[in-house]
């Protein structure tokens, strides 16, 4: 195998790695999209349920008026 054909070889190969990174790159810039919009969804979930815990404690203390203020026999 002469140098020329050893050097044309070894093109192609970096060449393959190269096209391999971007592919790459691309799947991890894919999952970092995924892992944002994740956190995003996570954030709004952690908001609704800071409000409902919010609105059990006011019902619980409404009810506890409401108990309060009935008649004890």
């Amino acid at each position: 195998m002469s140098i020329d054909e050893r050097l044309e070889r070894l093109t192609g190969v970096v060449e393959s790695l190269a096209a391999s990174v971007v592919a790459r790159d691309d799947q991890i810039d894919a999952h970092t999209r995924q892992i944002g919009a994740l956190i995003e969804v996570a954030a709004r979930h952690q908001k609704q349920i800071d409000a409902l815990v919010e609105s059990t404690a006011n019902l619980e203390k409404q009810w506890q008026a409401y108990i309060r203020r009935l008649p004890r026999n």
